[in-house]
């Protein structure tokens, strides 16, 4: 059985996850390097799973104080006062069915409960359809609470929550 380890993103590994963001496509947006570093620089959880050494995969949170402009992570800010809102989650296909997003999941909300933050705040696509996602999220205890259209039209997303217990 291969070993998953979960430690702090550092700028050192900001290249392969930009590589990894980008090599994601369309299940999570298009940013150049630039704004990647933003997204981690503004991050309250920037946490990396390595499968055996190797990268796995990666999940950034944010809380509402971030100075952010997506409109998924905006409309959460508008109806919810706590919550860590999940920006971003890839598994690199080597690691996927290994537990690896259970792990940073369970990772997260560990982080959010020590913090007292109740919820954990997520999107899904719709159009296109990420039904991978969308099994996940539910099978997890995600429970939709809106949908959005982004993008001009070309998505429209399921916006989810879950309670951490707190």
């Amino acid at each position: 059985m291969k070993q998953i380890h979960i430690r702090d993103a550092t700028e050192a590994d900001r290249h392969e996850l930009h590589r990894l963001n980008q090599n994601s496509l369309p299940h999570v947006s298009s940013v150049s390097l630039e704004e990647f570093d933003y997204l981690l620089s503004d991050s309250v959880y920037a946490r990396i799973a390595e499968v055996s050494g190797v990268l796995g995969g990666f999940l950034l949170a944010f809380d509402p104080l971030a100075a952010y402009d997506s409109p998924n992570f905006l409309w959460f800010r508008e109806h919810y006062e706590s919550f860590a809102y999940i920006d971003r989650i890839i598994v690199s296909s080597h690691a996927r069915r290994k537990g690896v997003a259970s792990l940073l999941y369970d990772d997260l909300s560990q982080f959010a409960f020590s913090r007292g933050i109740p919820l954990i705040a997520c999107e899904y696509n719709l159009r296109p359809p990420n039904e991978v996602s969308m099994r996940f999220h539910e099978s997890y205890g995600f429970r939709e609470v809106g949908k959005q259209d982004t993008e001009g039209g070309k998505k429209r997303v399921s916006l989810q929550i879950r309670d951490v217990g707190v």
